[in-house]
Parts: structure tokens; sequence; C-alpha cells
């Protein structure tokens, strides 16, 4: 979505720098702006690094890393207007937006069984890596993992043990990458996270979907990465319509690798976001 993306340039020379951008704003809808605080309102933030272009804020990755976690940050580092030209101009021309992978057109999947639908986010070249598309039709994060530790403490929790992704009542929910069912739970009322559903991901990765209003997959179901398995709610420990969604990697805890008990990592650096 245009809406969750902004590039954030040098403030010397604002104007030179923005039109080094012009192909690719025009390309793909975005705005930008010389105010990284501006900037941190965004999802995506791609930055134009230059010496010295940020004074005020020093190293502006790092800074943008530690005031606004949740968002995507898409360094390019140059030195002129012209490097970043011809950087956005190559972007442009493979249909690259945010400089992670390659995107093409990805299309709708209607069957008779309401579990097949598919998203309709663009899909980046599979490198075979572990990622997570998009799992709701809105592309916006509503609390971050390992927020608000002061509210979590309760539980033993040294924050938000999750990510939380607007999805306002029945809109629909979708898995983040293919796997197996390995638990389905249509009580809404014997767990925190409520109606809900878990899958087993390749190299040791769980997801958990929660706070579901219904859910469409069952145990030893196999499902495929934007295949529909729910509709969002708020059943569960949950003040709103909501996907609450974790990400768990076998022996993570063990390992040292989290903070957090039972294996539970962040999710935010596999989402992929929707790029319209």
């Amino acid at each position: 979505m245009a809406e969750s993306h902004i590039i954030l340039l040098p403030q010397a020379d604002y104007f030179q720098w923005v039109r080094a951008t012009r192909a690719y704003v025009l390309a793909f809808g975005v705005n930008t702006t010389p105010d990284p605080v501006k900037a941190g309102e965004f999802m995506n933030i791609t930055v134009g690094i230059s010496p010295n272009g940020y004074p005020e804020q020093g190293d502006i990755e790092a800074w943008l890393k530690a005031r606004f976690a949740s968002a995507r940050i898409d360094p390019v580092r140059i030195n002129f207007p012209e490097e970043l030209e011809s950087t956005l101009q190559a972007r442009v021309a493979s249909g690259e937006r945010y400089g992670a992978a390659v995107v093409t057109s990805s299309t709708t999947t209607s069957t008779t069984t309401t579990s097949t639908t598919t998203s309709t986010t663009s899909t980046p070249a599979d490198d075979g890596a572990f990622k997570l598309y998009w799992p709701t039709d809105y592309a916006v994060i509503t609390q971050a993992f390992g927020a608000n530790p002061e509210i979590y403490s309760k539980w033993g929790l040294p924050g938000h043990e999750g990510v939380d992704i607007r999805a306002p009542m029945n809109t629909n929910i979708y898995g983040g990458y293919e796997g197996t069912v390995f638990a389905v739970e249509n009580n809404p009322d014997v767990h925190p996270y409520g109606k809900h559903v878990r899958i087993l991901h390749k190299d040791g990765y769980r997801t958990v979907y929660a706070h579901l209003a219904q859910t469409l997959v069952q145990v030893g179901e196999k499902v495929k990465a934007k295949q529909m398995i729910g509709k969002a709610d708020s059943t569960g420990n949950s003040t709103g319509s909501h996907l609450h969604l974790t990400l768990k990697k076998d022996g993570a805890t063990a390992r040292k690798e989290t903070k957090f008990l039972g294996d539970v990592i962040d999710p935010t650096p596999f989402l992929i976001y929707p790029d319209k």
C-alpha cells in the first residue's frame, strides 16, 4: 500500500534529492519527506543515506530502528542525488519496491471451499527462505513485538509476545507461509488467544493466529501461503477486533536467541508488507 511507505531524504539540498526519486514515486505512488519523525509514522521507510545527511540523528538507520521498532527500514547508501536516481530507476525497471525482493502480481483464487481463498498481495520471488506473507488485508501493525512490558510483566512476559495487525471483525485471515495445521481451538473461552489456529512450517517455525471469529481449517490440513484460514474477531483476552500473530522457532529459548519462553521470537523481520 502506498500509504504504508515513505522515502526519507536528507534535508540539505532536499529538492535535488526529491527530483532523484521522481521515477520511483510515479511508479509506486509513495511520498517523500526530510523529517525522520514524520517518516516514523509509516510501516516501510526507504531512507537515502548519504555522508552527514542527518546531522541531528547521526546514524539514521540506527536512529530509526531504535525509535520505530515495528517499521521496516530499507537503507539506500549513496553519495549524490544522481546515485540515488540510478538506484531507484533500477528498482522501477525490475519491479522492486522495498529493496527486499522483486515483486510480481499475484491473483485471487476462488473455489467452492472458502479456506482455499488466497490474499492478493504481490509475491516476492521465492528464494527458499522462511518468510511471512501479510496475514490480513490491512497493512497496519497496531501493537509491536515486545511493546508495553509494563502491561505484560504481570503474566511473566518481557513484552508483547507477537504483533497485533489491523483486522476488522469478520475480515479475512491468511496463513503466512505453507505448512501443516497442528492445532485448532474453536472454543472462545478456554485460552487467552480465544479461537485460534496454529501452523507448523519448515525449519521448526510455528505460527499462531489468534482472537478469531471463525476457524476455516482442520488439524492435519496442509495449507498454502496466503490461504484463508479464518475470520477476524476479538475472542479470548482481547479488547477489539484484530489479528494477534505469534511466531515461534524450535529451540530459540534454549539457544538464548530470545528473552521469551516457549521459543517465541519477533515475527517482524519475516513479514512481507503489501506493496499496493
